[in-house]
């Protein structure tokens, strides 16, 4: 029995820019992506400020329950 390898072409791609309109939709110019970049940016570094103002209020949270949690353990000692 022999086995055969099958062989394929590699698939080939090729750059292409549209401009105009295609099936119906008005393709972005340029300008657009660019704008939309830069505001993707900017929400991802806003995004990123929001993460690290939740990680700091997560540690002030956890400081003032180990307070708190001391403090009753300490009211409850008198019980």
């Amino acid at each position: 029995m022999v086995v055969t390898e099958e062989r394929r072409e590699p698939i080939r791609s090729h750059k292409v820019v549209i401009r105009g309109i295609v099936e119906g939709y008005e393709v972005a110019s340029l300008e657009d992506l660019k704008k939309i970049e830069e505001r993707i940016e900017s929400l991802q570094s806003e995004i990123n400020v929001l993460r690290s103002q939740i990680n700091e209020l997560q540690k002030t949270l956890n400081a003032t329950n180990m307070r708190l949690e001391r403090l009753e353990n300490f009211l409850r000692s008198f019980k």
